[in-house]
This record gives C-alpha cells, sequence and structure tokens, in this order.
C-alpha cells in the first residue's frame, strides 16, 4: 500500500503498487488505484487525481447513486460505470446511507441483507468482470471507486491482488486499512448510536460494518 499525502484520509486513497508477491516480484507502482467517489474531493484533490495520468475510472456505485452524487468530469479518461453488488434478483443495490435505511430499520434484519450481500459479491460478479477486461486490454492506470471505497472497491482490490500472486494475509491486512482511515467516522457513529447500542447490541456491528469493513467479510474473498 501506497498512501498519497495529497488526498485527505477520510477518502480512503491509496494505490496497491509495492506488494511484494509470493514469487518475490512487486506489484508495479502507479498502476492500480482505489478511492472514495471522487464527488468528495475538494479542488486540490481533484487536481491531484488529474496529475496521475489515468487511462480509466473505475466506477461500481449504484446508478442511482451515480444520479444522486455524480463525479466531476475527467476529459479523456475512460469512465466505467458498472455495479458491484447487485440483488439475487439482479437490483442494483444502493449502498448510500439513503438506500441503507430503505432495507431495514438497523437491526438483525438489516444486518442480515447486509451479510448476504457482502458475501455474494465476490462470486460471479459481473462488474469485476468487467474490470479485469479493461484491465487486461491495457486501460491502466485505472482508478477503482465506489461511494466509500471500502466494500466494493475493496473487494474488487483483493481479487486483483490475489490474481497478482500477492498473500492472502497480505491483502486481508490491506483490505482492513480502511479501518484505519475511517476510524474518526466510525468512532462517531458509534458514539451517536450509543444508546440504541444498550438495547440491540447488533447495531454496534451493523454500525461498523457500514461505516468500515470487517475481517469477516474480507475472509469471505
Amino acid at each position: 500500500m501506497i498512501k498519497d499525502p495529497r488526498f485527505r484520509d477520510k477518502l480512503n486513497f491509496r494505490q496497491l503498487g509495492g506488494y511484494v508477491t509470493t514469487e518475490g516480484k512487486s506489484v508495479k507502482e502507479n498502476v492500480f488505484y482505489r478511492s472514495g467517489a471522487p464527488f468528495r474531493m475538494n479542488e486540490s484533490e481533484i487536481e491531484a487525481l488529474k496529475q496521475l495520468g489515468l487511462c480509466a475510472i473505475m466506477d461500481l456505485r449504484s446508478n442511482e447513486e451515480i444520479i444522486q452524487r455524480p463525479d466531476p468530469e475527467f476529459p479523456n479518461i475512460l469512465m466505467i460505470k458498472h455495479s458491484g453488488a447487485v440483488s439475487e434478483g439482479g437490483e442494483e443495490i444502493n449502498f448510500s446511507s439513503e438506500g441503507m435505511n430503505r432495507i431495514g430499520e438497523g437491526g438483525k434484519e438489516q444486518l442480515a441483507l447486509l451479510k448476504n450481500y457482502y458475501a455474494r459479491m465476490p462470486f460471479n460478479n459481473q462488474a469485476f468482470r468487467v474490470l479485469f477486461e479493461h484491465i487486461q486490454k491495457g486501460d491502466v492506470p485505472i482508478l477503482i471507486h465506489c461511494a466509500s471505497g471500502k466494500d466494493r472497491t475493496g473487494v474488487a482490490c483483493m481479487l486483483i491482488l490475489l490474481a497478482l500472486g500477492v498473500d492472502r494475509e497480505i491483502v486481508l491486512e490491506d483490505y482492513l486499512l480502511t479501518n484505519v482511515y475511517h476510524r474518526e467516522a466510525i468512532q462517531k457513529k458509534l458514539e451517536e448510536d450509543k444508546d440504541i447500542i444498550l438495547k440491540h447490541p447488533e447495531r454496534e456491528e451493523l454500525d461498523r460494518m457500514t461505516f468500515g469493513v470487517t475481517e469477516e467479510i474480507g475472509r469471505i474473498v
């Protein structure tokens, strides 16, 4: 993992270069980048993004999320949009806070649904097939993002690192780094919900899953 100091921690921006594979090779730097959605970036961060020489940007958000909060325009960069999470019925899943509120009231039902979505995400995922097709075609350097750059982006980047031969435990450590970047948001949410958590302990796990990532989900990949 290589962090870029030009981007605030809460954007969860970093690149995958530098990791050593099980064969002793290193993942090439400045090829694979990951982040939260660019609409969250300020002007200086947008400018820094333009200086990376990106060939493509892969947006894993649902169409509804993209319409609600569109990214800035990036001329001369290939924009690939494909939802990284769909229901068993093939419907795109809106992972925004508004979308999550629609699938449950924050209790066991919502927690179970989220776990089901995350458990399905790495398998038979058309978005990840599209991503690997573009990588194989040479559409790199590429930025991969969703809303917060944690779940859909995290799983996509785990698959890339595993395909390149990086040790599974190292890949999991990279996935869990999101909790370091999102520590402030996670703690803030837990504090806001402390009274609810006392009555409904499952709310803590739901908050940690919504604002961060969990090892349980990471080990599914």
